[in-house]
């Protein structure tokens, strides 16, 4: 019995003073400090969103302009772009385990589809989209979104429009090419906002 009193002793001389010591550094001990990200995040969304209306997602060279701001290593494959006419980066992005959800509101003008050519969509239409944003090591970047399409403008799709037609000998894509740069540049064709 006196061995164990004794042993007991030494356990506590010896953990006492290192409670103290650790007591004297402001450790976290159990608990994570929640860091409010929501207005990086919009921002980056903002950022995102800015670059693909310029048309950043339809020419390759300008993918290193998006690469920063997104998890993927290349640009999505896609079949079809929305025009718009603008977009809003709606509200406060809402916290979903340690990733941020942020909606953007796109004004559409029309659908470009690679195969069938453009349709301009019924006036004042409206796409919302959710991006899904998260950290690797404190860098925040896009990780998802409901519709990872192009939603360039009406001039930046005017532009590549015009670039697709010059360098293209096929007859039916020319057709296709020519036929969605009338439809864009008729008057009429931008919707007031």
């Amino acid at each position: 019995m006196f061995l164990y009193y004794r042993l007991l002793f030494i356990i506590v001389l010896l953990a006492g003073p290192s409670e103290l010591v650790l007591a004297q550094f402001d450790f976290p001990l159990g608990q994570h400090e929640q860091v409010d990200k929501s207005a990086e995040t919009r921002e980056l969304v903002s950022k995102y969103c800015r670059l693909d209306y310029e048309g950043a997602r339809l020419n390759a060279p300008d993918w290193s302009k998006l690469q920063p701001l997104v998890w993927w290593k290349t640009n999505p494959d896609y079949t079809q772009m929305d025009i718009v006419t603008r977009y809003t980066v709606e509200g406060e992005p809402s916290p979903n385990r340690g990733k941020y959800n942020v909606t953007v509101q796109y004004r559409t003008l029309g659908i470009f589809d690679l195969v069938t050519g453009y349709v301009r969509e019924p006036a004042n239409s409206v796409q919302e989209v959710n991006y899904t944003v998260s950290a690797v090591n404190g860098e925040w970047r896009i990780l998802d979104a409901d519709n990872t399409m192009p939603h360039p403008s009406r001039p930046a799709m005017i532009k590549w429009l015009n670039s697709r037609i010059s360098g293209t000998t096929d007859a039916a894509a020319r057709k296709i090419y020519e036929d969605a740069l009338r439809q864009l540049q008729t008057p009429g064709a931008t919707p007031a906002p």
